[in-house]
């Protein structure tokens, strides 16, 4: 199975929750952490990487918090991805250097980086702003030989 790890997840889900809101508005981590039900050390943890990575911004303070650092509607899933995971590639291929034994005489190589780059599509093309307003998403497109 393909998937992106749990605490990529919940980044996405605690990213989702602060674009809800007003933009300027304030979230501590206690507040996040009620409202998504992820245990708090975990999300001071991700608040602190998606401040890194320069998604949100941190204000200290007694009236101190975390806020997107733009608007949720430019923020791309496969930013969030990469601040939270690092590159998206499928496999070790995927992406453009590679120093796999096999690469010589690799039939795969180039259908895996195809396949790597749809999927990164998908995630570029999908924002924060989609994932906090589900509704909103574009439709999925059902996949050639899958019935949804």
């Amino acid at each position: 199975m393909i998937r992106i790890n749990k605490l990529t997840d919940y980044g996405i889900v605690i990213a989702a929750r602060i674009a809800k809101d007003e933009p300027e508005r304030l979230h501590t981590a206690r507040e996040i952490a009620e409202d998504t039900h992820v245990p708090q050390p975990t999300v001071t943890r991700l608040l602190k990487q998606l401040a890194r990575s320069g998604i949100l911004t941190s204000t200290r303070g007694a009236a101190g918090g975390y806020c997107l650092t733009q608007p949720a509607e430019t923020i791309s899933v496969a930013r969030l991805v990469e601040a939270l995971e690092g590159p998206i590639a499928l496999t070790e291929c995927s992406n453009t250097v590679c120093s796999c034994a096999l690469e010589d005489d690799c039939a795969v190589e180039a259908p895996w980086q195809t396949i790597s780059l749809a999927v990164r599509n998908a995630l570029e093309t999908a924002t924060l702003a989609d994932m906090a307003q589900p509704s909103l998403a574009p439709p999925l497109v059902p996949l050639k030989g899958v019935q949804a």
